[in-house]
């Protein structure tokens, strides 16, 4: 997303998009979203969002923001998704599931599923349907 606010972020009150010394592009505000919902959420709370795929591959920034989270072990699972699943967007999304509070036995662990595998998903044809 453009325009998401990326002038604003340097001087956030709450230091929401700051991490590790790098902000989101400006022209790429998948991440800020995730960083905002993460900066809102309670010592003990889970964050789950659909997000493009590239906020799990896309490097700079983004990349450098990226491994602080899995360094700091939120990353609880990733469920990648089969393209053309929300209606308008083509693209395929992984579901990211975060946790502030991990159990003690799935600490520096991250669940991955992929999700876009025959039997997860049915094709359509304008767009595929999530059946399980």
């Amino acid at each position: 997303m453009k325009n998401w606010g990326h002038d604003f972020a340097p001087a956030d009150p709450r230091h929401r998009f700051d991490r590790d010394g790098a902000i989101p592009p400006r022209t790429r505000g998948d991440l800020a979203f995730l960083l905002h919902m993460l900066g809102v959420t309670n010592a003990t709370g889970m964050v789950g969002v659909a997000m493009p795929h590239g906020v799990l591959f896309r490097g700079g920034a983004e990349g450098k923001i990226r491994k602080g989270i899995v360094d700091t072990d939120l990353f609880e699972a990733i469920i990648g998704l089969a393209p053309n699943l929300f209606f308008g967007a083509a693209i395929p999304v992984s579901i990211c599931v975060l946790n502030k509070n991990k159990p003690a036995e799935r600490r520096g662990k991250v669940l991955f599923v992929d999700a876009a595998q025959d039997g997860y998903y049915r094709p359509g044809k304008a767009q595929n349907f999530l059946d399980r």
